[in-house]
C-alpha cells in the first residue's frame, strides 16, 4: 500500500474511504512510536556481575548455595547474562552447588554471583578477598540467578 500525503497534512491510504484518514494517521503514528520505543528501552543482552564496591571488604562478600530446589522440578537453578528471567541462560547450578555473592539487583529478586568452573576452585575465582571495582570477567563463571533459591552461608 501506499501513503499519500493530502493537503489538509493528513494520510491516506488508498482503498480506505476518505472518511477513515485521520484515524488511520493516528493509528499508524501510535504504531511507529510505539516500535520506536521497544527498540530504546530495549534490555542489554547483559549486565555485569560487580565485584569490589568497597575497596576495604571481600570483592564479593557473601559465600552461598543453592537450596530448595523442587525435587519434581528441572533440577537446576538457572545463571542468566542478568537479573531475570528474558536474560539468555548460561549454565545450570545443581542443588547444593556453592557460589559467591557479588551484589543484588534493585528489586532483590536477583543475585550476581561468581562460582568455579569444572576442573576450578573456589580460590581460583579470585573474588575472596579485597579487589578494586569493577564488572567481573573470569577466570570463574558468572552470571545472574533467582534469590528465591539461594542460602547465604557466610558473610
Amino acid at each position: 500500500m501506499k501513503i499519500d500525503d493530502l493537503n489538509d497534512g493528513s494520510l491516506w491510504m488508498p482503498g480506505l474511504s476518505r472518511g477513515a484518514p485521520r484515524a488511520v494517521s493516528i493509528a499508524l503514528a501510535i504504531v511507529c512510536i510505539g516500535a520506536g520505543l521497544d527498540a530504546i528501552a530495549a534490555k542489554p543482552a547483559e549486565v555485569p556481575v560487580r565485584v569490589g564496591i568497597h575497596e576495604d571488604l571481600d570483592a564479593c562478600g557473601s559465600f552461598a548455595e543453592v537450596k530448595g530446589l523442587n525435587p519434581r522440578g528441572d533440577g537446576f537453578l538457572a545463571v542468566r547474562s542478568g537479573p531475570g528471567a528474558d536474560y539468555a541462560m548460561r549454565d545450570r547450578l545443581p542443588e547444593g552447588a556453592t557460589f559467591y555473592v557479588c551484589g543484588e539487583s534493585a528489586d532483590g529478586r536477583w543475585i550476581s554471583v561468581v562460582y568455579p568452573r569444572k576442573g576450578q576452585t573456589q580460590e581460583q575465582c579470585d573474588v575472596s578477598s579485597p579487589k578494586s571495582g569493577g564488572a567481573y570477567r573470569g577466570p570463574c563463571a558468572y552470571g545472574w540467578v533467582n534469590a528465591r533459591w539461594v542460602n547465604i552461608l557466610a558473610g
